[in-house]
């Protein structure tokens, strides 16, 4: 039987988290496929896949954002197949920077103008979609570091916009 590998959390910042990762059996290892997860404003949830070669690893994941709960969850490549899956919860140190305010407005029947407000020198996503069921499973999204973009949509529906 492959066991699960060992997820260790060796220290985090406020937009970092460092974790090693190893494996308590003699079976080869050629690898590992770590997913990071986090959640923001209930609507939706981030991923992160890493893949890592080697047998022992230790990990610096950056970019994160700070006071927000992270799930991480690795599994083995080896020689006799994949190991079961590991998880491990961290929260990131820091204030949780304050929700942008979105204000969303049609120029014509296909473009919406989008303006926020929030910190400088970081990257926002922008989804969108003409429910809310579509904006949790599988929204229109582009990512911007600036604090306004127009967006072009379909002509004659209703969106909701998140930021």
């Amino acid at each position: 039987v492959i066991p699960p590998p060992v997820i260790r959390v060796e220290g985090y910042t406020e937009d970092s988290i460092s974790f090693s990762l190893k494996m308590n059996t003699n079976i080869k290892v050629s690898g590992y496929v770590v997913n990071i997860y986090w959640t923001f404003d209930t609507h939706r949830q981030e991923k992160r896949t890493l893949t890592i070669e080697g047998e022992k690893s230790i990990q610096k994941v950056a970019n994160l954002t700070a006071q927000t709960p992270y799930e991480i969850s690795a599994w083995a490549k080896t020689e006799l197949g994949d190991s079961p899956l590991s998880f491990v919860h961290v929260m990131t140190g820091g204030t949780r920077p304050a929700a942008p305010s979105l204000k969303a407005r049609a120029i014509n029947q296909t473009a919406v103008e989008c303006n926020w407000t929030g910190p400088r020198n970081v990257v926002y996503g922008i989804f969108y979609a003409t429910s809310f069921l579509e904006l949790y499973r599988s929204p229109h999204n582009t990512t911007t570091t600036s604090h306004n973009i127009t967006v072009i949509v379909q002509r004659d529906e209703q969106y909701l916009f998140l930021v």
